[in-house]
């Protein structure tokens, strides 16, 4: 992630604000907010767009590739079941994230949420036109807020405030 300036600035805050600020400092406050959860957005969409450039690699980059159609012929033509490949083990519970239904990193975090979200929106629609019921467990929510959390606040450099 990149780093966010953020200037310390209490003029806009009830809670911290160490004396009643005039309407340019108020004024100023405010815009430095909003530049900044603008600038902490960014960040995030940038954190999403590297995920989607990377969604299902191993679908696409060997071996794994290989490895997938092999499973999904044998699947198709009744060969055997594709849940029991190799395949299937590996992209659900090693080398993808975003699969929470299967496994959950420890450092889960919002982007995996919505790229599972995206998964299943696109893969429902184009295979076969529904979207099944998308089910995470809240104490991962929770934990994926949390994380994320944490991720932003080591993309943010507080900087003192010379005005």
């Amino acid at each position: 992630m990149h780093i966010v300036n953020i200037i310390k600035n209490t003029n806009g805050d009830s809670r911290v604000a160490d004396h009643v600020p005039s309407i340019r400092e108020f004024e100023r406050a405010n815009y430095l907010h909003i530049e900044d959860v603008k600038n902490l957005i960014d960040i995030f969409c940038q954190g999403l767009r590297e995920r989607s450039s990377e969604h299902d690699w191993s679908k696409v980059k060997e071996p794994y590739k290989s490895m997938f159609y092999r499973d999904l012929c044998n699947t198709i033509s009744g060969v055997s079941k594709f849940e029991d490949g190799e395949w299937h083990r590996l992209h659900y519970e090693e080398l993808e994230r975003h699969h929470l239904q299967k496994k959950v990193p420890d450092d889960v975090d919002l982007f995996d949420v919505i790229e599972m979200l995206c998964d299943c929106v696109a893969a429902g629609m184009a295979r076969s036109g529904e979207v099944y019921d998308v089910e995470i467990d809240p104490e991962i929510l929770v934990k994926a807020v949390a994380n994320t959390v944490e991720q932003l606040k080591s993309s943010v450099h507080i900087m003192e405030d010379k005005e």
